[in-house]
């Protein structure tokens, strides 16, 4: 039997693991925020926001884009439900586009075909790791002003044109920890942007809308 994957966890690991469970910060403490800072300078992005799944990170990128009833948002055919169920979630109507055959990413020719009125977004995956036609993709929401939101749960550590997937991201680029992805936490996710304000509301929504998480309120004190 092949297995589908197998983490490659060790007793590093463990002990992170352990000593975070002995500190008591077991939510939105120093460690997150350790691992926000570093993820975002390996990345080469201004700021990285960490959720409980990718899933959640496609969602609060869109919500905070302001995505809702009545906006329609491109997707692909062929990806994990949860790329179309982030859209959902915000009450807006996940738009199913072709693939190419030879990379599994979205077919831009399809893309352009299945724009309305109402098109608010666009939700592009790097299949497999692999990057979708970033120049083209970004040149097509600069023409008729919707947002780029990539979904780069494959593709952590992948580059495009130089630069790794998740740099100069405006406004966001999602990324998984799930046990079977290259890089895990057991589970968790991470939205990468340069844009401060977007960030700022990002961290707001992940922590229904306090302004200042406990970590923070907790270090300031001392």
């Amino acid at each position: 039997m092949i297995p589908l994957f197998r983490p490659s966890i060790g007793d590093r690991e463990v002990a992170a693991v352990a000593e975070v469970l002995r500190s008591g910060w077991l939510g939105l403490g120093p460690k997150t925020q350790a691992f926000e800072n570093a993820f975002a300078s390996w990345i080469g992005a201004k700021h990285a926001i960490g959720t409980n799944s990718a899933t959640s990170a496609l969602h609060l990128a869109l919500a905070a884009l302001g995505i809702g009833p009545g906006d329609e948002v491109l997707v692909p055919v062929i990806s994990f439900v949860s790329t179309s169920h982030a859209v959902e979630f915000t009450g807006a109507r996940p738009v199913f586009v072709d693939v190419d055959p030879h990379t599994l990413c979205m077919d831009l020719d399809d893309a352009e075909a299945k724009l309305s009125p109402r098109t608010r977004a666009i939700v592009p995956v790097h299949f497999g790791g692999r990057p979708c036609d970033l120049e083209r993709l970004g040149r097509l929401c600069a023409e008729r002003g919707l947002f780029l939101v990539e979904d780069a749960a494959h593709a952590c550590g992948a580059e495009y044109a130089g630069r790794r997937i998740g740099a100069g991201a405006r406004p966001a680029v999602c990324f998984s920890f799930h046990a079977v992805k290259n890089l895990t936490c057991g589970e968790g996710g991470m939205i990468t942007t340069d844009d401060a304000e977007y960030a700022k509301k990002l961290r707001e929504l992940r922590w229904m809308g306090i302004t200042r998480d406990t970590w923070d309120r907790t270090a300031q004190a001392t």
